[in-house]
């Protein structure tokens, strides 16, 4: 599971994740923060990209998850994308 965070008011923006192994037993639980992005969807994305990243370092076959519905229907749906656009 990730997530990403995100204020217009502060200069950064942050992330976390956990990974969770098919027993359900916690393995990895991790935090970063970055110059804050466009908007909260980026920051998400950025949150998405980091946690694939280091996570396909330990196993190929990985699913992840989200709360955030607009990056879901990014990944989902090829309409979507443009309101990625900033």
């Amino acid at each position: 599971m990730l997530d990403g965070s995100w204020t217009s008011t502060t200069q950064f923006s942050g992330c976390g994740c956990v990974w969770i192994d098919s027993f359900g037993k916690i393995q990895f639980m991790g935090t970063r923060n970055y110059i804050r992005r466009e908007s909260g969807l980026h920051s998400e994305v950025e949150a998405l990209q980091w946690v694939m990243e280091n996570m396909l370092q330990h196993l190929k076959c990985q699913s992840f998850g989200t709360d955030c519905k607009e990056l879901i229907a990014m990944i989902k749906e090829s309409h979507a994308w443009p309101s990625f656009a900033t």
